[in-house]
């Protein structure tokens, strides 16, 4: 459910800060930037508190900053409410982002890949589905359905605070083993910082559908943008359809590791079919644009797979929360630098940036097999 109202938030909220509430779009910027960076900062913290006070409380605090964040976005026509309400906002997402996988491994134990995978396919459903809401949002373009749009994810997270109070959350495994003292320490791991880094590179991916591709078709198809749509479609229902199937054929470690392996080959190629089409004529460039689109979606697919096994498979139970928050912060700075990198690849790179971009990914993916090698996988459960 609350995919559903963050997804309705994620496509109203620029224009309900700019049209609605007046800001301007240099303010706008400054606090999600501000927001980004905050939620990363709580990232690291809540999965410390995850892992030393239990990640159901947690991530339930994350869920009532997010709540009174949602509360003040309602009113927040002046600049200090906005700033503030914009901050909780990033504050109560960080809060929840590693905490929320150290509650899964807490929750489910033995079953928690296959647990993460079906929220994951949830998520994705759900967003789309907040994404059709959002568009009639912007359709009718009042100020009182942004208003609307806005408590229907306030009371999301609400709904989601109540139900996640609800677990039975089994206490902290007995290991026998001191804490890791230090908010820092799983930055240490060299092994797994490693493979959190690249995963990070490569998910620069996660930007080239919404971003790179109706950028690259607006220069070289113009005619076919609208196809970026399409894409966007295709891949939803596939990662909704085929998410639990790849994660069930995982099974170990080292089938993790072959996975994340082949979904990021998969990707790599999916980028040289989309290079391709720029320079086919305009029937067979269509047709290439959705072979992209289900190359690209099967690769993120089994990509996924493979990484939400290692997440678990390669961290010590007790220490998930830190882990994952490391990891996510990897992945925060990617995102952020993502657009201007694609942005890049598609203005002053061109076919050749395509190319270089498919072979970088192909390359950093070829790499986790050479570090899987030393990782010592832990039990799941």
């Amino acid at each position: 459910m609350n995919a559903v109202g963050n997804g309705l938030y994620a496509t109203v909220s620029v224009l309900y800060f700019t049209s609605v509430l007046g800001h301007s779009l240099a303010l706008v910027s400054a606090v999600l930037f501000a927001a980004m960076m905050l939620a990363m900062a709580a990232d690291l913290v809540g999965g410390r508190l995850a892992d030393t006070r239990g990640p159901r409380p947690v991530f339930q605090a994350g869920l009532v900053v997010s709540l009174a964040g949602m509360t003040a976005m309602l009113a927040a026509g002046e600049v200090a409410v906005f700033v503030v309400a914009g901050l909780l906002t990033g504050a109560g997402q960080g809060l929840c982002m590693s905490s929320n996988v150290a509650l899964i491994r807490r929750a489910a134990g033995a079953d928690a890949v296959m647990a993460r995978a079906t929220l994951r396919t949830f998520l994705t459903a759900g967003l789309a589905l907040g994404g059709l809401a959002g568009a009639g949002v912007l359709a009718v373009r009042t100020p009182g359905a942004y208003l609307f749009a806005i408590a229907i994810n306030l009371v999301t997270f609400l709904w989601c605070a109540v139900l996640a109070g609800r677990l039975e959350v089994p206490g902290r495994p007995a290991t026998g083993a001191p804490r890791p003292a230090g908010l820092f320490h799983v930055y240490r791991d060299l092994r797994f910082m490693l493979f959190a880094v690249i995963s990070a590179l490569i998910s620069v991916h996660h930007h080239v559908l919404p971003f790179a591709v109706p950028l690259w078709l607006a220069l070289t198809q113009p005619s076919l943008t609208w196809l970026a749509g399409i894409a966007l479609v295709v891949n939803t229902v596939l990662g909704v359809v085929l998410q639990i199937h790849a994660n069930n054929r995982v099974g170990s470690g080292r089938g993790a590791v072959l996975s994340f392996l082949l979904g990021g080959v998969t990707i790599g190629a999916s980028y040289l079919v989309f290079a391709w089409m720029a320079h086919a004529p305009l029937g067979a460039a269509a047709v290439l644009v959705l072979v992209f689109a289900v190359i690209y979606s099967l690769g993120e697919v089994v990509l996924a797979a493979g990484a939400m096994d290692l997440q678990f498979r390669v961290v010590p139970g007790e220490m998930q929360g830190q882990y994952s928050a490391a990891f996510g912060t990897m992945h925060g700075l990617a995102s952020a630098a993502a657009p201007a990198l694609l942005g890049l690849v598609v203005s002053a790179g061109g076919l050749l940036g395509w190319l270089t971009l498919a072979a970088a990914t192909c390359l950093l993916a070829a790499m986790v097999p050479v570090v899987g090698r030393r990782f010592a996988f832990q039990p799941v459960g």
